[in-house]
């Protein structure tokens, strides 16, 4: 799933849609890790629905089902229900709407440190918590510790459900987030700069 439901206050609206190379940035992120998964969703913001649908008709749409905001904690507990119902679905790996240059194989990474709690990725410089697998066994945990507000965080859902790190191999650009209109000039520079090199 693609999380795809912050406000994107820092760069003036619908981050996922903002034009990015020969599409949208949310494009960019499908090409990356569609092939790495059976099945693909989008979490974005339901006021926001009907753009999105005519844009990705192929794609399940999924809605946070919190009635206040609780950041990205919501569309991965959306997203572990989701994979839930899917027959033969053991895991929901997680990737943000804003990294448009993430490893092709980032999934096989994680998932060769599965066990039996998350994996998140670490590129050697930071974590990223957002690009991580999650087995569905610990939905019930997470919901629980959102609802009573003991959970406000990604960090504090690692801490809690006893996550591993994982550090991915990758080309150095690879965790590159656009956060700003300065990011998006410099993304679309590095996607040239990639183009040229095929």
């Amino acid at each position: 799933m693609i999380l795809a439901g912050g406000e994107g206050s820092r760069i003036g609206g619908e981050k996922a849609l903002l034009p990015f190379g020969e599409g949208t940035l949310l494009d960019a992120v499908i090409a990356r890790v569609a092939p790495q998964v059976s099945q693909l969703a989008l979490n974005v913001p339901k006021a926001s629905a009907e753009a999105y649908r005519r844009r990705y008709p192929d794609y399940p749409l999924l809605f946070d089902s919190f009635a206040e905001r609780v950041g990205p904690l919501g569309g991965v507990i959306t997203g572990l229900a989701w994979a839930r119902a899917l027959s033969g679905a053991q895991w929901l790996a997680t990737f943000p709407c804003d990294t448009p240059f993430l490893p092709h194989d980032l999934v096989a990474q994680l998932m060769a440190d599965a066990g039996d709690a998350p994996v998140f990725a670490h590129d050697g410089h930071r974590q990223h918590g957002i690009c991580a697998i999650w087995p569905l066994t610990c939905l019930e945990h997470l919901r629980e510790g959102v609802e009573i507000g003991h959970l406000r965080s990604v960090q504090s859902a690692m801490k809690a459900l006893g996550a591993k790190t994982c550090m991915i191999e990758a080309e150095a650009h690879a965790f590159f987030n656009i956060n700003t209109g300065d990011d998006v000039a410099r993304g679309e520079e590095l996607e040239r700069e990639i183009r040229a090199h095929f």
